[in-house]
């Protein structure tokens, strides 16, 4: 007996609202079965996508299509635009490990991007793994639909208080570490240094001569 494929094992419906999950507005989608009977129908989130469904909706089903197009248009050059700034920079509280006191989230890559491009872009399309928790330079994933784009994201530490203090103890100290030591010369060294300067200077004078009247 043949095995069922998975397009057997699942069932088409037509999304009546949003979901971060499984797609936008108007959109098709092939769900489970049990899903659909127990989730998505009574809910109202979906209905099942026969033919009869599909006509009654075909001009709202076509006017999502297009305003998905476009959309995936303007994240294209939205993300474009912040490429070539070099990215998303952020400034955090941290501590002198530049640790962040508040963890960077999606929600917070949305609000600058809002903040500086005056766009709004729905937080579930960055792919973080986990939020970010320390200051650096990171590339977060964002993908909607086939559009899949790849920001960089510079959190910079700010510092306060004691943990301002101790930072710039640490860095002074490691410049001091690096920083070669100057050893004070007597008296004696500097002129044995300029004698054999002088005797340096001489003795490549008389080269010179030697070499001139050969």
């Amino acid at each position: 007996m043949a095995k069922r494929s998975s397009l057997n094992r699942t069932i088409e419906v037509i999304l009546l609202q949003s979901d971060r999950y499984l797609g936008e507005k108007y959109e098709v989608v092939r769900v489970k079965p049990i899903f659909a009977r127990n989730v998505l129908l009574p809910k109202g989130i979906a209905i099942v996508a026969d033919a009869a469904a599909k006509n009654n909706y075909k001009q709202k089903m076509e006017a999502a299509k297009v305003a998905r197009a476009k959309k995936a248009t303007d994240l294209e050059d939205l993300f474009a635009k912040i490429a070539n700034d070099g990215g998303i920079t952020l400034t955090r509280k941290a501590n002198k490990d530049h640790t962040l006191y508040a963890k960077v989230d999606a929600h917070d890559l949305t609000e600058a991007i809002k903040e500086i491009y005056g766009v709004e872009v729905e937080p579930h399309f960055f792919k973080l793994k986990k939020k970010l928790t320390t200051a650096g330079t990171f590339n977060v994933i964002f993908n909607y639909n086939e559009l899949k784009r790849e920001m960089t994201v510079k959190i910079i530490a700010e510092l306060s208080g004691k943990d301002a203090k101790d930072a710039e103890t640490d860095a002074a100290a490691q410049e001091g570490a690096e920083k070669p030591v100057q050893v004070e010369k007597t008296k004696e060294e500097l002129k044995a240094e300029r004698e054999a300067k002088k005797a340096a200077d001489k003795a490549e004078k008389i080269a010179k001569l030697k070499e001139k009247f050969k």
